[in-house]
């Protein structure tokens, strides 16, 4: 897994007049992101996925600059996308934007309402307090009940893959099959994040279980925009130590 080939450049080395440049008509595509963050990972995939040229701009979200704020997401938030000048905001609503524009609404179903409605209750269901919850925690009396309640919540999106989506179990891995689809694009950067960051700080394994979710997480971690998208598992540990040890 790498990221060399993508094009990244950092926010705080651009002019006034160059970031003033990307809110014009300018035929490109600029996605404000970080590549620790899952849900900005969500619209990095979609980018990729959808094989539209974009550039990157890395955020410090640690030490978020205040004219990104003040020019440019007023909700302190990434991912940020500028495709010729027209803003989007939040994960979910960029990865579906650049899946509509770019690439026929296919892995949002666009033209299947069954099976996008199938793929929105997974996303609807997710949750990623639990996993932040766990990782935060330092009382060892409040360990048990932490661990149940994300058992709980991936134990739901399991038996959404399992009897909701009964009729794809023997066609392929994905929620649909063998179709990938929204329900993974939102869901997978999580899993495959905290299946590793869980593991080392709080010797959690969130897969244990969930064999459906497992194999849909190992089937989208052979795609190649997810190959393209994703760091070594060690970065994240790394990326998520302030949250393990603050």
């Amino acid at each position: 897994m790498s990221t060399a080939d993508l094009h990244v450049i950092e926010y705080t080395a651009l002019s006034d007049a160059e970031l003033a440049s990307f809110k014009t008509k300018d035929g490109k595509v600029h996605l404000f992101n970080n590549f620790v963050c899952p849900f900005g990972h969500r619209a990095l995939w979609a980018a990729a996925e959808v094989n539209v040229p974009f550039e990157i701009i890395n955020i410090d979200l640690g030490d978020m600059p205040a004219s990104y704020v003040a020019d440019f997401n007023r909700y302190h938030t990434v991912p940020f996308l500028l495709d010729n000048g027209y803003a989007v905001y939040e994960s979910a609503i960029v990865a579906q934007f650049l899946d509509a524009k770019y690439n026929n609404g296919v892995i949002h179903n666009r033209d299947f309402p069954e099976h996008a409605a199938l793929a929105q209750l997974a996303q609807a269901k997710f949750e990623a307090g639990p996993f932040y919850a766990l990782l935060r925690n330092k009382d060892p009396a409040k360990k048990a009940e932490l661990e149940a309640n994300l058992r709980d919540s991936l134990s739901e999106i399991e038996t959404i893959y399992r009897d909701h989506a009964a009729d794809f179990r023997s066609k392929g891995p994905y929620l649909l099959g063998d179709k990938f689809s929204s329900a993974e694009l939102n869901i997978v950067t999580f899993l495959f994040r905290f299946k590793h960051i869980l593991k080392h700080y709080r010797d959690f394994d969130i897969l244990e279980g969930v064999p459906l979710l497992s194999a849909a997480l190992e089937a989208s971690s052979q795609r190649p925009a997810f190959k393209k998208t994703t760091k070594e598992p060690e970065y994240y540990i790394q990326g998520y130590a302030k949250f393990a040890n603050a």
